[in-house]
């Protein structure tokens, strides 16, 4: 049981959540997008939410500045945020700034909002489940373009609220968070995404 909750930690890492927030707004927009646009934008996404965050990791673990890739302990969790930050604002910068889309744009600002309140709560030895902060903040911008579109989405929604509970009792059951960590993550992850609802839904 323990390494199904271990494969489900790797299966929902949060390093996924803004690629697959990505590839929903453009799965579930109803606009044309050309091919070109969307392929580069999914690439973009990928290399500097993904494929960069991993090579730091795995970097900062061979010189010794982290102990492991899941960062149990809250002080090692202050540069991988420090680079995932600077990250998403080049995204939002030069990818995707606000005249490009505007759900895709506060979707980050709000993947933005949440990693610097993780990173705030560092500082006071704070140690947030970003795992929880990752599914429920795409959850909930999922739920909003739903509302937006006006689009009945009902079977994607109700998969990512069981996954929301699978996440958490997977954290819980491989002890790498209590229940208030858990709380703090879904939290994190959901009200920066809720603020930014005012601005785009």
């Amino acid at each position: 049981m323990k390494k199904f909750f271990h494969f489900v930690a790797y299966l929902y890492h949060p390093l996924f959540f803004p690629l697959a927030g990505t590839a929903a707004y453009y799965i579930i927009s109803p606009r044309f997008h050309p091919v070109e646009l969307w392929r580069s934008v999914i690439i973009s996404v990928t290399i500097l939410t993904l494929l960069i965050p991993l090579a730091f990791s795995f970097l900062l673990k061979s010189i010794g500045w982290i102990s492991s890739m899941e960062l149990k302990d809250v002080d090692e969790r202050k540069i991988p945020l420090y680079i995932f930050i600077f990250l998403v604002g080049i995204i939002l910068y030069r990818v995707i700034p606000f005249t490009f889309s505007i759900e895709l744009y506060y979707f980050f600002v709000g993947i933005l909002g949440s990693s610097i309140a993780c990173l705030f709560l560092v500082f006071f030895g704070i140690k947030a489940s970003i795992h929880m902060m990752g599914i429920s903040g795409l959850t909930f911008f999922i739920l909003g373009l739903s509302f937006h579109y006006q689009i009945n989405i009902t079977i994607a929604l109700t998969f990512l609220v069981l996954s929301m509970g699978l996440v958490a009792t997977a954290r819980l059951f491989t002890e790498a968070h209590n229940f208030k960590e858990i709380i703090i993550g879904l939290f994190l992850g959901i009200m920066p995404q809720l603020v930014t609802f005012n601005y785009w839904l």
